[in-house]
């Protein structure tokens, strides 16, 4: 849930209020998840898009 509430203050979807508030609660275990999930998606990402060259 936290990490969907930091990614949409990200977008400016929420305020920065709620925003300072999520970040203030983050630990050193959030802030590892947080950037091992984008990495994985941004990895997957590129190898979607390199597929989808290769096979064209």
């Amino acid at each position: 849930m936290w990490l969907y509430r930091i990614i949409s203050s990200f977008f400016g979807i929420r305020k920065k209020n709620d925003l300072s508030k999520d970040l203030n609660n983050l630990s050193l275990k959030k802030i590892i998840i947080l950037f091992l999930s984008l990495n994985i998606i941004f990895i997957c990402i590129v190898l979607l898009i390199t597929s989808l060259i290769i096979k064209s």
